[in-house]
């Protein structure tokens, strides 16, 4: 099969990992809907631009795991499909790992989730998906226990984009499922027993062109019912300046409601240490027109942090910059809270439990 990108893209594709819902300010609703395991496969698209992402993620409120497997056309060269692997703990921090493979090195069909990089895989288990990754000064294996009935599109499938022929799509596959394996690093091998996600992403067109900043949320509260919210922040070029979307599930997989963010306000804000970045410490979000519902955003602990500069070669630095001057992953655990008499536009139903808490991801670009 067919992958293709430069290192320079590949860096750029991990910096764009999040999850978003619309990138047309002229959209006035979003709905999310149930999703297929076919949509979330592999589909590749001539246009230059194409990526295509897989992001297997792992927890138990001691170690952190952000496991990504991408596929791109972007730019010339034979280094084209890859994984990353951030891992985080209170003791060691973040440890950042990449590795890239050829298009020969591929192996997957079209529609299909299951794939080979080289020595790194993902294949059907007994369970649901398991994944191995080896990027030789680390090796990962995860199972994970589930099924595909609950996955969601977050963006209700393709959105189109402001360019003729252009579109993104975002999938939120499966989130906070039982999942147990294994981390090798430095010979030592560690067990793992937590609970995980897979969230997948679809677009043929550079985002860096404008945009300045990706987010994606995705928690649960009491009673198992999920809550995600993504988007970005855009540049000078993208009118309407942010598009973000809010979408609840219930514990069966039930799409609650649907809403964009219609506006927002920052509550607290802070210069952040690590990135330098002026990034919000809370934040709400309003959801419909009445001004009747909200979502506050609050970050609290971090679980992982990431200056892709540091992490590359001198000659590939210089590229890089060419496109983002200062490109950053930032991971929290953060707490939010819906204060709503009703459902967004009085569509939908609410969640029993207002009160959520998850792992929200920043991917900035530049400032």
């Amino acid at each position: 099969m067919f992958c293709s990108s430069n290192k320079l893209v590949f860096l750029s594709c991990l910096i764009l990992l999040s999850f978003l819902s619309n990138l047309s300010s002229e959209e006035a609703k979003i709905q999310a809907r149930k999703a297929t395991k076919q949509e979330m496969g592999f589909h590749f698209h001539p246009q230059e631009g194409y990526f295509q992402a897989w992001n297997y993620s792992f927890t138990d409120e001691q170690t952190w795991i952000f496991a990504t497997y991408i596929i791109s056309n972007l730019g010339p060269g034979t280094k084209n499909c890859g994984v990353s692997l951030v891992v985080y703990d209170k003791e060691n921090g973040t440890r950042f790992f990449t590795k890239e493979f050829s298009k020969d090195e591929l192996k997957t069909e079209a529609g299909r989730t299951e794939l080979e990089i080289y020595n790194n895989s993902v294949s059907k288990g007994e369970q649901g998906p398991e994944i191995k990754m080896d990027t030789d000064s680390a090796q990962l294996f995860l199972s994970y226990k589930t099924g595909w009935s609950k996955a969601v599109s977050l963006s209700g499938g393709k959105i189109s984009l402001p360019v003729t022929d252009r579109f993104v799509q975002a999938d939120m596959a499966f989130s906070f499922v039982p999942v147990q394996g294994y981390l090798v690093l430095n010979g030592n091998k560690i067990e793992l027993n937590g609970k995980g996600g897979m969230e997948h992403l679809l677009t043929n067109y550079e985002v860096y062109k404008y945009s300045r900043r990706w987010e994606l949320y995705r928690s649960q509260n009491s009673a198992g019912e999920k809550l995600y919210t993504g988007g970005f922040i855009g540049n000078d070029s993208f009118p309407g300046g942010e598009v973000r979307t809010v979408s609840t599930m219930d514990a069966a997989g039930k799409i609650l409601f649907s809403a964009k963010v219609l506006s927002s306000e920052v509550l607290e804000m802070e210069t952040e240490p690590f990135s330098n970045y002026e990034l919000p410490i809370k934040e709400r979000f309003h959801l419909d027109s009445q001004n009747s519902c909200s979502l506050t955003l609050t970050r609290k602990q971090t679980v992982g942090q990431i200056s892709v500069l540091s992490n590359i070669s001198a000659v590939l630095r210089f590229f890089v910059r060419l496109f983002f001057t200062r490109p950053y992953q930032l991971y929290y655990i953060s707490d939010a809270r819906l204060d709503c008499k009703q459902a967004p536009e009085g569509s939908g139903t609410l969640p029993k439990d207002p009160n959520f808490k998850g792992i929200f991801s920043y991917y900035l670009i530049n400032p």
